[in-house]
């Protein structure tokens, strides 16, 4: 039961996570930078529906560890535009044994 829970946590800190980053994107794109195509705001909600789908670790860590390339490239991408973003703290699955 403790493990579901922790699951549940973990899940619901990527959803956050995710939507920190959706935010960020979305005020930096109000004031009028531009996200070519909406390539990073279209995956950002592509993967809090992953994440908020996710059945097992597996499947949240496979979001994760995308999450964290695209929390990087739109770090640099913000850089780019004089814009600071901060590094998240995402979820890691529990120890076995």
């Amino acid at each position: 039961m403790a493990k579901d829970l922790e699951f549940l946590e973990a899940k619901s800190d990527v959803v956050d996570n995710l939507k920190a980053i959706q935010m960020n994107l979305s005020r930096c794109i109000d004031e009028g930078l531009v996200d070519t195509e909406d390539g990073y705001y279209n995956q950002v909600l592509a993967f809090i529906d992953e994440a908020s789908l996710s059945k097992s670790w597996v499947e949240l860590m496979e979001v994760v560890d995308q999450a964290k390339v695209l929390e990087i490239d739109v770090a640099a991408w913000l850089a780019g535009h004089g814009q600071t973003s901060i590094s998240l703290p995402w979820p890691r699955p529990p120890k076995q044994g």
